[in-house]
């Protein structure tokens, strides 16, 4: 086995907000995974009015990152999804730096994987089974999620810079097929009830991820209930409640540690980047002030700042603080893995089903701790053969 890590594109300037940019794989061999690595600079008038908003961590503004080939989709999914699948997929986040403060840059990596492990010579990509296979990205830096003020700051001044790794197999490659993953549905709740989802039947399936994200908004209300139904019912992988599929992911999955810097200021609400059942944020105490977490509110935390006399700091008095938080259900995801995940013998066989459902119930109008339903979205990991 011989492998090497090759750098397709070396931050690659760009001076607009909001763009879509295609850029074409040329090389030969097969690639264990794509890195999509983003670096932007915060706004840098901010923190200087008490109406300032600090920017959404960087995910968010990403629209889509895919892999085509002319019609044929080969991977699509926006930047929270692709960064909570590289996160159940390798038990590991990927490189992250969310920064609040004014002027300062962000810098966030979004992986693209083919196969089990980064080594897998088996499932794996393989430029030469395609006519004109091209990466394509879709971002735009003033558009959030969350619908909170604030952006990012792009112009000639402040650029984006986009650099595009990948984990090329020289020798031993043994391409049987590739991961297939991408959003097959995406919805927002208009209130309470079930919504079905007929899942693809046509390759076997490694993993099915739901996400559902509001601000403010805790995952197992506005997600109540997952259940997945094969031929009305005749088999049932699973049927649980919200809370409970939360809790059991920490069988499946291994808890994965995110980080960043804050800009706050007393009673300031952050996104902790989790989504449900947090296991603690870490906010440490600066020169002058302490910070720490006092309350909670769905997925996000309330932020106490005293300096050491007990006071609290103005409004316009932030400080930068760094956090940490380790967490089973990153960016908001549900992730449910069908069997062994590293023997294609145990994913699930769907060609002999008749149909496969996927019922998502949708909590009561009134939703505790929340602020309403989130943008619901389904994606599906598959392994497709060559």
């Amino acid at each position: 086995m011989k492998i090497r890590d090759a750098v397709l594109d070396d931050q690659h300037t760009f001076i607009t907000p909001a763009l879509t940019w295609t850029f074409p794989i040329n090389i030969v061999d097969p690639v264990t995974e794509f890195k999509i690595d983003f670096r932007i600079e915060t706004n840098p008038l901010g923190g200087v009015t008490t109406d300032w908003f600090w920017p959404s961590p960087m995910p968010y503004m990403i629209r889509e990152i895919a892999i085509i080939d002319g019609s044929e989709v080969i991977f699509a999914l926006n930047g929270a999804q692709a960064f909570a699948m590289s996160c159940f997929d390798l038990g590991y986040a990927p490189f992250h730096n969310h920064v609040e403060k004014w002027g300062e840059v962000a810098r966030w990596v979004f992986p693209i994987h083919f196969g089990r492990s980064l080594v897998d010579p088996e499932w794996i990509f393989d430029p030469r089974k395609f006519r004109n296979p091209q990466i394509r990205i879709t971002w735009d830096s003033e558009w959030r999620e969350d619908n909170q003020q604030g952006t990012y700051k792009v112009d000639s001044d402040h650029p984006i810079y986009i650099t595009v790794w990948a984990k090329i197999m020289e020798e031993g490659a043994r391409p049987r097929g590739y991961f297939m993953t991408k959003e097959i549905k995406e919805y927002t709740p208009t209130g309470a009830g079930d919504e079905i989802t007929w899942l693809p039947v046509d390759f076997p399936h490694r993993k099915l991820l739901v996400r559902s994200y509001e601000f403010g908004s805790r995952m197992q209300s506005m997600v109540a209930h997952l259940k997945l139904s094969q031929d009305q019912d005749k088999w049932i992988p699973f049927d649980h409640r919200g809370d409970d599929f939360i809790r059991l992911m920490k069988n499946w999955f291994t808890e994965v540690q995110l980080h960043g810097f804050n800009w706050v200021e007393d009673v300031a609400h952050r996104e902790h980047l989790s989504g449900g059942l947090s296991s603690g944020v870490v906010i440490s105490n600066t020169g002058s002030f302490f910070v720490s977490p006092n309350n909670w509110l769905g997925n996000i935390y309330h932020v106490d700042v005293r300096d050491f006399n007990g006071f609290q700091p103005s409004e316009d008095g932030r400080i930068q603080c760094s956090f940490h938080t380790t967490t089973r259900t990153p960016l908001d995801c549900f992730c449910y893995p069908f069997g062994d995940q590293d023997d294609p013998m145990d994913w699930l066989e769907v060609a002999p089903m008749g149909n496969l459902r996927l019922i998502l119930t949708h909590a009561i109008d009134t939703l505790e701790d929340s602020v309403g339903y989130g943008l619901t979205q389904i994606v599906c990991q598959q392994a497709h053969p060559y």
